[in-house]
């Protein structure tokens, strides 16, 4: 035999541990009840029912001690994703997916629960796309923002600008995009980044003291050590001639054949300015104003590809989406088979994936994009979102199916842990 109580024997002390329970229980009942007898003047009310083992049992202070040790232990081994990062945005508490956007007057900061900040610039837009234990992925939709990433050993960031992916463990920088003039900067001061997308291949290293700038319209890109140099700003327009002051004798005689200047001059006036010129200055709800003032269903049905995709993304800025949706489903129909009319589906897929989680109309855009564009800019991304729209859906054999093709196209792309943690699941 060895030392330890048989089965019998552990039954028997468990039933006499809950007798005793039970005893203490009910003392402390009566006591209550006697108390209770005593402050309403010895007798309770009538039809009051007294307390007995009818009632809900009383926890032993051990019990108490006992149960507050399992739920400690419980929180020591709840796995990460269950503590998803929290953030704010200026004073307000953040949520994943919603519009976040600094106005004309001053920066807009965010803050991660595991210290990591972001600072939006003046009129610059973003979201949060997701987020976890781990990091998120910001989506910076245009402008400039600075960041300050904590690095743990898990750490992964991801900021989606434009065709890029900037892929983050730690680190402090600068990353502004440009829709309009499609011109991407990353000022690096600290750690590293990878960065994937269109020229720069990827994923390509930018390390601390180096700045990046990539020219989508001029199919170049620029890796430099330090500060890059700064264009000098453009000459001011010219100013129209005024009309000579008159004087006390009158105004002064014409020159023969300046009649004409003259009557040009005085009827010039500061011309205001139109939709695409508040876009290059980054002025989207303006534009969107002028846009609407110009009448916006009118510019789509006349507008270029390029200006069609130029409205969708003044639309989508100033918070209207059923505009920027009519002119990205006016590219598709205007222009079929374009690379305009390719980039509007992956546009349509992405609203209907961050703005309204529907994640089968956004997989279909986005294979659109694909069967268009297999090779284009925004393909990787492109696929990854497929991974996530399918895994978001429970479809887990085709989840792993475009887990596979990404990771034979991409193997160090921003999706490329998601879709081998997908695969590993098999």
């Amino acid at each position: 035999m060895s030392g330890r109580p048989s089965l019998d024997r552990l039954r028997e002390l468990g039933r006499a541990q809950d007798r005793e329970l039970a005893a203490q229980d009910l003392d402390r009942a009566r006591a209550r009840d006697r108390f209770l007898e005593s402050a309403a003047g010895g007798s309770t009310r009538p039809g009051a029912a007294r307390l007995g083992s009818s009632r809900p049992r009383w926890v032993a202070p051990a019990a108490i001690v006992a149960l507050a040790g399992v739920c400690a232990a419980l929180l020591l081994v709840l796995p990460p994703s269950s503590r998803s990062l929290s953030f704010a945005v200026g004073s307000a508490e953040g949520q994943v997916g919603t519009w976040i956007a600094a106005t004309a007057e001053a920066p807009l900061p965010v803050r991660f629960s595991d210290g990591t900040s972001l600072a939006l610039d003046v009129n610059a837009r973003a979201r949060v796309v997701a987020a976890d234990a781990r990091g998120a992925r910001v989506l910076l939709e245009g402008g400039r923002l600075t960041a300050s990433v904590t690095h743990t050993a898990t750490s992964t960031w991801n900021f989606d600008v434009g065709p890029f992916d900037v892929l983050v463990t730690g680190t402090r920088f600068e990353l502004s995009w440009s829709p309009a003039r499609e011109e991407l900067k990353l000022v690096l001061r600290e750690g590293s980044v990878a960065v994937s997308g269109p020229l720069v291949g990827g994923p390509r290293t930018v390390a601390a003291g180096e700045t990046l700038e990539v020219f989508c319209q001029e199919q170049r890109f620029e890796l430099t050590r330090g500060e890059p140099s700064v264009a000098a700003p453009p000459p001011p327009p010219s100013t129209p001639i005024a009309p000579p002051s008159p004087g006390a004798s009158g105004p002064a005689p014409a020159a023969p054949g300046d009649s004409a200047v003259t009557a040009k001059a005085a009827d010039a006036s500061p011309r205001r300015p139109g939709w695409r010129d508040l876009v290059a200055a980054d002025r989207y709800e303006e534009a969107m104003t002028a846009a609407e003032a110009e009448g916006f269903d009118g510019l789509v049905a006349r507008a270029s590809a390029a200006d069609l995709l130029l409205l969708a993304d003044v639309a989508r800025f100033s918070r209207k989406p059923g505009r920027a949706a009519a002119a990205l489903s006016a590219t598709r129909a205007r222009f079929a088979g374009s690379g305009e009319a390719a980039k509007a589906a992956f546009h349509l897929g992405r609203m209907a994936f961050d703005q309204r989680r529907a994640y089968a109309e956004a997989e279909r855009w986005f294979g659109v994009y694909l069967g268009e564009q297999p090779d284009g800019s925004f393909a990787q991304e492109a696929l990854g979102r497929v991974i996530e729209c399918r895994a978001s859906m429970g479809l887990t054999s085709g989840a792993r199916e475009a887990a596979r093709r990404y990771l034979a196209l991409y193997p160090a792309g921003p999706h490329a842990a998601h879709a081998e943690s997908l695969l590993e699941e098999e």
